[in-house]
Parts: structure tokens; C-alpha cells; sequence
């Protein structure tokens, strides 16, 4: 009688070391992390602020007032384009990438199940994306803090918040723009199920972030608006106003929820049927 194979089960670490030896992964998480190292050297450039720059109405023009509101404005710059394209960049590698590498029909000849395949490298790529993110703010926290003092976030025409509080907020930041990131990483895992080219998949996740925001600059579009992946891109800078209006954060994970639901259930479909014979 021939032994029937048992499906193994992919661990999770071993997955995470996976995905770390990728030389895109690494450079996606080492720029978010020297990102505000970067910012600093640049605001060094560029001479101290301007004086009486606390009842600025712009984030940008406080961003040397205070450690907080130096996070608070990294955070800014990192939110729209660079933290969707690390999105695009560590979801459109999970299955192009093994593809590229011709290692994809091996680890299914194990074996691991299709689905068990794709379900631990999108959690693993989901926990890097949130760990460098997590790191971004930590960083961006500890730079501002030593270069600015430990004062806490200034908001625009508002008030100087404590810095307990600011931590509080840029946390509720990050979380918030991991959601708002939630559609490109299900887009990343549909398109590298489709393609065999991490960087084809990738870029259409690139795409079709520009098309969404161009798309939602158009008035006439009116309502039709709200159903855009990036209608609530910006979110998360509810946490820099005073007081915090929760109802665009709400939008965003609601609309991320949608958005990662619907892409994320067409990628499995399309992983379960894909041919891996070649």
C-alpha cells in the first residue's frame, strides 16, 4: 500500500526568516527605520525654525518645535506614497518572489497546502509591515525627543499636548495607517498570485494607489468617492487635531476591512486554481 503524505505545516518563524533574507524586504524595513535620521539631517540643512512658529496652523512649520511633533510630522511624510509602497514591496513578493526563484513548485511538493502557503507568508508579511511601521514611530519618537526635548506633540493652532498623551496618539497613528494600508497589501497578495514578477506585482499595487488618488481629486465624482482604497489614506492625522474626530478613523479600518476582504478572498480563489506545473 503507498503512504498517503501528510500536508505539513509551514512554521511561522521560518517563514519570517524567509522573507527577511529577501534583499526588497530588508531595504523596505531599513528605510522606514533610518527614515527619521533622514528628516532630522534635513531640518539640520535647513536652519532652526522660524520664530513664533507655535501658532502655526502647519505641521511642517512645527515639526522642530518638540520631540512629539517631530514623530507626528515623520509620520506625516511616511503615511501616503513610501508606507504603501513598502506595503506594495512586501506583499507582492510572497508568491512572484518564490516563482522568480523557482522555488514555488517545491515548497508546494513538501507538501504545504496552497492555502496554508498563502495564509502564513501574508501573516509574516502583516507583521513586518506593522513591526516597521512600529519601529518608524519608536524612532522618529527617540530622535525628536534627543534632538527637540521631551515636549509633546504641538498641534496646529491647538494646544501643546503632554508627551504620555502624544505617545498615546502616535500609536493610535500607526494603527490607523496600518489599516488604511490594508486594501494595497490584500491588492499586493491578489497581484502576486497572477504574476510571477514580485516587482510587476508590486507596481500594480503602486498603480493603482496613483489612479485612486487622482480619481479622488475629481469632484464630480461626488459620493462615488468613498468606495476609493484612498479616500481615507489621511486618516490617521485625526490623532494631530484637538479635539479628535474618530469618524475618518472609523471610515478607514471599515474601508480597509472591505477592501481586504474582497481582494483577499479573489487571491485565494485564484492561489487554489493557479497552475504550478512548470
Amino acid at each position: 500500500m503507498t503512504a498517503v503524505a501528510r500536508p505539513v505545516r509551514l512554521p511561522f518563524r521560518v517563514e519570517l526568516a524567509r522573507q527577511l533574507s529577501q534583499w526588497r524586504v530588508r531595504i523596505a524595513l531599513g528605510v522606514l527605520a533610518v527614515l527619521p535620521l533622514i528628516v532630522r539631517v534635513a531640518l539640520l540643512i535647513g536652519g532652526p525654525p522660524p520664530a513664533r512658529s507655535t501658532g502655526s496652523t502647519d505641521l511642517t512649520a512645527l515639526a522642530q518645535v518638540s520631540g512629539g511633533t517631530f514623530a507626528a510630522f515623520v509620520l506625516v511624510l511616511t503615511g501616503g506614497f513610501l508606507a504603501t509602497l513598502v506595503a506594495a514591496l512586501l506583499f507582492g513578493d510572497l508568491i512572484a518572489g518564490e516563482a522568480s526563484r523557482s522555488t514555488l513548485k517545491y515548497l508546494l511538493t513538501v507538501p504545504v497546502p496552497r492555502l496554508r502557503l498563502l495564509a502564513v507568508k501574508a501573516q509574516v508579511a502583516t507583521v513586518l509591515l506593522l513591526g516597521g511601521l512600529l519601529a518608524l514611530t519608536l524612532v522618529a519618537l527617540l530622535v525628536g525627543v534627543l534632538s527637540y526635548g521631551p515636549g509633546g506633540i504641538q498641534v496646529p493652532g491647538g494646544p501643546r499636548l503632554a508627551l504620555g498623551e502624544s505617545v498615546v496618539r502616535l500609536l493610535a497613528t500607526t494603527g490607523t495607517a496600518a489599516a488604511g494600508l490594508l486594501w494595497a497589501a490584500a491588492l499586493g497578495t491578489l497581484l502576486t498570485v497572477v504574476s510571477d514578477s514580485p516587482l510587476a506585482a508590486a507596481g500594480g499595487v503602486v498603480l493603482g494607489s496613483i489612479l485612486s488618488r487622482i480619481l479622488d481629486q475629481i469632484p464630480d465624482l461626488g459620493d462615488l468617492r468613498v468606495v476609493l482604497p484612498t479616500h481615507y489614506s489621511l486618516a490617521y492625522q485625526a490623532f494631530f487635531d484637538s479635539p479628535v474626530d474618530l469618524a475618518p478613523v472609523a471610515s478607514s479600518v471599515l474601508s480597509g476591512l472591505i477592501w481586504a476582504t474582497v481582494l483577499g478572498t479573489l487571491a485565494a480563489w485564484r492561489f487554489s486554481r493557479k497552475d504550478i506545473s512548470g
